[in-house]
């Protein structure tokens, strides 16, 4: 006889019931993850494929804009968002370009060449957006902005040249862009007319862009220029600066930086003699010679006799006489201090460069005898030089960013300073202050010229062109 329990075959019917039910859930929650992940999954990778056709129409059409703006063709046109996702606009306010040339000695604007509003023609899906702008395609995302297609700067061999595209019109929320030349080329540099010529003599040229992709145009002139960049990132700007080269010419008995600082009493003025002329700072080389002293082996430990060449390094200063003998070769002096010398004797046919931290007093008579052009003094903008007495310096002081005091004395037939004297501003008092120029310093090399990228060739010009929807 056998035994069956009904209520057990119940619950296996319920369990198959519930497998089946589970079955299906986990089938249909399945799919619609797949569904939903799936679509966001096509969604980025059209996006992406969108992005990208629209970065290489962009470029395209850099290149006819380019032909437009240059001559070489009346209209062209290009089909941007041929897909119908994503929308192209004209923004005619979008960035600028300012290129100004500043007066090395003052700091200030010399000369604005230019200072337009670039316009742009922008690409935008999703949080991604393309401008053609200045004449080159940036892309900007959730990650920045970064570089496409490069613009129109060109910089090679101390000669820089842009022809800078503008972008106007008012096309909107259209696919297809047509460029037409509103107005031919305008030469702004050289310009005769306006007194702007080639080469340049003298200050700094800095060329600003005002852009929401500005760190990009920034990336671009710190590889293009190896330049000095600047960014300001409060107003989205970047300014990347070039300079002329410098003419190391030591033409003057006494030359001050500053405008009207050499103040003889009495007067006049000792010839030959000029105010407000430009000379770089020599503070970082200072600096830095200090440095290499201090953390390598490169340096002797100063000594108040030389015989041999070399750098000696003084870090108290230097307070006692000296006797040089150049003979071995060149023999440079490291102040991290004073440098006052007593008298000083110098013999050999080669040179002395004395790098002072601090202040430069002389007394007594220092390379007295000896060739102006071999004896060099770079004085710190912390350093003040002081000349008093019945004393004689023969060499080249060289001190832009400091204060000179000169107290001559002595028999009225002694000259107390033979060679240059370079500084802020020179005080001049008392008889006999005997100035005499001596021509071998004029071509004196003291290795001034500082590490910004020169320029000394501008071709800039200005080309207008107008976008319209097609």
């Amino acid at each position: 006889m056998s035994w069956s329990d009904p209520e057990a075959g119940g619950r296996r019917a319920q369990s198959e019931v519930l497998a089946v039910v589970l079955l299906v859930g986990l089938t249909v929650v399945g799919t619609g993850a797949v569904v939903v992940f799936g679509a966001d999954a096509v969604r980025d990778t059209t996006q992406s494929a969108d992005v990208g056709r629209a970065e290489h129409a962009m470029t395209q059409l850099d290149s006819k804009t380019s032909l437009v703006a240059h001559g070489s063709s009346e209209i062209q046109r290009v089909d941007v968002a041929g897909s119908g996702r994503g929308s192209v606009r004209v923004d005619e306010d979008a960035g600028w370009m300012r290129i100004r040339i500043i007066n090395e000695s003052t700091g200030n604007v010399e000369r604005q060449v230019m200072n337009e509003t670039m316009g742009a023609i922008v690409y935008e899906r999703g949080e991604t957006t393309l401008a053609y702008q200045g004449g080159g395609v940036w892309r900007r995302d959730t990650s920045g902005s970064t570089l496409v297609s490069p613009p129109a700067f060109h910089y090679r061999g101390q000669t820089l040249t842009l022809p800078l595209i503008l972008v106007g019109g008012t096309a909107a929320s259209t696919n297809a862009i047509t460029m037409a030349q509103q107005a031919p080329p305008a030469g702004r540099y050289p310009n005769a007319t306006a007194g702007l010529r080639n080469p340049l003599l003298s200050g700094k040229v800095n060329v600003t862009v005002g852009s929401s992709h500005y760190r990009a145009w920034g990336r671009f002139f710190e590889d293009r220029t190896q330049g000095s960049v600047a960014y300001d990132h409060a107003n989205e700007s970047v300014t990347v600066q070039l300079v002329t080269p410098f003419n190391e010419k030591f033409d003057n008995v006494i030359a001050a930086t500053d405008p009207g600082g050499i103040n003889p009493n009495p007067g006049p003025p000792p010839s030959p003699s000029e105010t407000g002329v430009y000379y770089p700072s020599v503070d970082s080389k200072i600096e830095s010679k200090i440095t290499e002293c201090e953390t390598t082996s490169n340096c002797t430990s100063g000594t108040s006799t030389i015989t041999t060449d070399g750098t000696y390094y003084y870090p108290s200063g230097i307070s006692s006489g000296m006797s040089i003998d150049t003979g071995d070769g060149d023999v440079q002096l490291v102040v991290n201090g004073d440098f006052d010398p007593g008298t000083v004797t110098v013999s050999g046919s080669n040179n002395v460069t004395v790098f002072t931290r601090q202040d430069v007093v002389v007394g007594d008579d220092v390379n007295a005898g000896g060739d102006a052009a071999a004896f060099r003094v770079l004085v710190h903008s912390d350093g003040v030089v002081d000349m008093n007495g019945n004393y004689k310096f023969v060499g080249i002081v060289y001190a832009p960013e400091s204060e000179v005091d000169l107290n001559g004395g002595g028999p009225p037939w002694q000259t107390n300073v033979e060679g240059a004297i370079i500084s802020e501003t020179i005080d001049i008092n008392g008889n006999p202050n005997k100035f005499q120029y001596d021509p071998s310093v004029e071509n004196a090399t003291l290795d001034l010229g500082t590490t910004s990228p020169k320029i000394t060739y501008l071709h800039v010009s200005v080309t207008r062109v107008n976008a319209t929807a097609t």
